[in-house]
C-alpha cells in the first residue's frame, strides 16, 4: 500500500478522481490516500509536478499503527488539496521539495532528512484531515484496478471488452457500469486516452516512425491512430513532433 504527495512545480495539471476533475496549478499539490484510483494529466504543454510515493511498511510498527493505519482506513478521505496560502499546506508542499532535492543529490543521510521530511507531513496531514475531507466515497474497487493495470500492461495489443469482463468477473454491460463510475469514462474511452499519452511518449523522446509508434501504441492502423490524434490534439502526430523539436532547439 502506498500513499502519494504530488506538487506542482510548472503550468497546470488535472486530477481525476471520484469522477472529478481538479485542476491543480504552480505551486499547489495534493495528497492520495491509498488504494484510491485516479488519473493525473497535464493541462498545459510545460506542466512538470514532482510525484512522491510512499510505502506504508517503511516505519515500524508503532508509527503504521497509531498514524498511518488509521488515516488510510478512516474512510473519509480519498483525497486532500495542498493550498500554499494555508499554513499547515505549505508545510506538506515544503516538505515534499525539499525530499525531491534532497533524493537528487543524494547527499550523505539523505534518506533520513526523506524519512523525516515523510513524518512531517504525515504529521500536518494528520492534524487537518478531517477538517479538509475532499470526499466521502473512496474507491477501494479491486475490480477495477485490476482491468486498469491490465490496460496499462497490454494497451499495444487489442484489447476486448470480453477480456476486461473476464478480469473483473462481470458482465460486459457491468463492466462498462462500474468502470465508467469509477473513472468517468467507459474502458474504451480510457484505452484511446491512454494510447494517444503513449504515443506522446514515443514522438518526443524517441526517433520512431509514425507507422511504428501506431503499431506499438495498440492502434490498429495508421491512418485511425492519425484520425484520434487530430481529434484529440487539433494537429497531426508528424506536426505535433516537429513543433515540439522546434520549440526544444537550443537558439
Amino acid at each position: 500500500m502506498e500513499m502519494q504527495f504530488v506538487v506542482v512545480k510548472k503550468g497546470i495539471i488535472e486530477i481525476r478522481i471520484n469522477g472529478n476533475k481538479i485542476p491543480v496549478s504552480k505551486g499547489e499539490g495534493f495528497f492520495i490516500n491509498s488504494g484510491i484510483i485516479h488519473e493525473i494529466y497535464a493541462i498545459t504543454p510545460d506542466a512538470t509536478f514532482i510525484c512522491w510515493n510512499v510505502g506504508i511498511t517503511l516505519f515500524d510498527k508503532h508509527i503504521q499503527n497509531k498514524y498511518i493505519l488509521p488515516l488510510i482506513q478512516e474512510g473519509s478521505t480519498p483525497y486532500v488539496l495542498l493550498d500554499p496560502l494555508h499554513e499547515k499546506h505549505i508545510i506538506i508542499i515544503e516538505g515534499i521539495l525539499r525530499s525531491f532535492y534532497v533524493f537528487k543529490e543524494q547527499g550523505k543521510g539523505f534518506e533520513l532528512v526523506i524519512s523525516s521530511q515523510y513524518l512531517l507531513c504525515l504529521k500536518e496531514l494528520f492534524n487537518e484531515v478531517n477538517l479538509h475531507s475532499s470526499n466521502n466515497i473512496p474507491i477501494y474497487d479491486q475490480r477495477v484496478k485490476k482491468i486498469l493495470k491490465y490496460i496499462h500492461n497490454n494497451y499495444h495489443f487489442q484489447i476486448s471488452l470480453e477480456q476486461l469482463a473476464e478480469i473483473a468477473y462481470l458482465s460486459k454491460s457491468e463492466t462498462i457500469r462500474l468502470f465508467k463510475k469509477h473513472v468517468g469514462k467507459t474502458p474504451f474511452n480510457y484505452i484511446l486516452t491512454y494510447r494517444l499519452e503513449r504515443s506522446i511518449d514515443l514522438l518526443i523522446g524517441t526517433e520512431s516512425t509514425i507507422t511504428e509508434i501506431s503499431n506499438e501504441c495498440g492502434f490498429s492502423s495508421v491512418s485511425y491512430f492519425i484520425e484520434k490524434f487530430k481529434n484529440s490534439y487539433d494537429t497531426t502526430p508528424k506536426k505535433f513532433r516537429k513543433e515540439k523539436k522546434v520549440k526544444g532547439q537550443v537558439p
